[in-house]
């Protein structure tokens, strides 16, 4: 066992020993996770967190740093190159830790869903029948309940506020209608973790705000949600706890006031910002700052 696997294993029993006391277990943990595509070239480095339902993780970062990288890690689509991700598994085995690695990818999906940043429509099937293929993992091709799926379809796509697309074809969709397409199938497929890479892309500011506040529900309904954001400002209003990511390890991590600094910033993304105070809540907020605009 290497160095890091050992420090990670200590890490992680401090870890749930923190959270026994304070009557809450990590649903997610990863202890000391080193990622890669290639062997001997990682791109990220040591990584340490956790996810815990009820709330709501941000993870921020420079272009390139590894968000999504870590996202595919955490969902147990790319091995690993040193460490371990443990998932927190309920009912069938309860309170038990498994090596989400080691699980099947069906039965992982019945845990952990990963919103893709990228994904794009290759086929022209309707809206409702893309959301519908969220109901694999818990019920596969053969075994549906017809009128149950087409309940869970419907609600889904209504609580993104897209029931009026159901019979549209994907491939007809504007790129910010196919984003809570795919966040809707996401969401039929409940499950306990939701790792969405730029929910908010293409999104204008209205509909923004709204799939923000529907991942504040869901983590209200017990889920335990993270997602990655280039909007420092999105980060701030709805994150309980906020990441970045800079050249391969995590800079910086705590509640949004202690990560969104001027100083830490600058030291990761080289812009100079001002922080103030958000007017309508206690949360900080960004403004740029650029050496250009005070001379003009």
């Amino acid at each position: 066992m290497s160095a890091a696997s050992k420090w990670g294993k200590r890490a992680g029993g401090a870890l749930d020993a923190a959270a026994k006391a304070s009557g809450s277990l990590p649903i997610l943990l990863a202890e000391g996770i080193t990622v890669g595509y290639r062997p001997g070239e990682p791109v990220l480095r040591e990584v340490f967190l956790h996810l815990e339902r009820g709330k709501v993780l941000a993870v921020i970062g420079p272009n390139g740093a590894g968000k999504t990288t870590l996202f595919r890690a955490l969902s147990g689509e790319l091995p690993l190159l040193d460490g371990r991700v443990r998932l927190t598994i309920e009912g069938e085995f309860p309170g038990s830790r498994q090596d989400l690695h080691r699980l099947s990818p069906r039965r992982r999906a019945l845990y952990v869903t990963r919103v893709l940043q990228s994904e794009q429509p290759a086929w022209p099937v309707p809206v409702a029948d893309y959301v519908e293929a969220g109901l694999f993992a818990s019920e596969g091709w053969f075994r549906r309940d017809a009128a149950g799926a087409g309940r869970v379809v419907a609600a889904s796509l209504e609580r993104m506020g897209i029931a009026g697309l159901a019979r549209r074809l994907v491939t007809e969709l504007s790129g910010g209608e196919f984003r809570r397409v795919v966040i809707a199938r996401a969401l039929a497929q409940d499950p306990d973790i939701l790792l969405l890479d730029e929910p908010t892309a293409d999104l204008d500011m209205a509909h923004q705000l709204e799939t923000l506040s529907t991942l504040r529900e869901l983590a209200r309904s017990g889920k335990a949600v993270a997602f990655s954001v280039h909007d420092l400002n999105l980060a701030a209003m709805i994150a309980d706890e906020v990441v970045l990511i800079a050249e391969g390890r995590i800079a910086a991590q705590g509640k949004p006031a202690e990560v969104l600094t001027p100083e830490v910033i600058r030291a990761a993304y080289g812009a100079r910002v001002i922080v103030e105070p958000h007017p309508s809540g206690a949360v900080p907020h960004i403004i740029l700052d650029p050496e250009w605009l005070r001379a003009k």
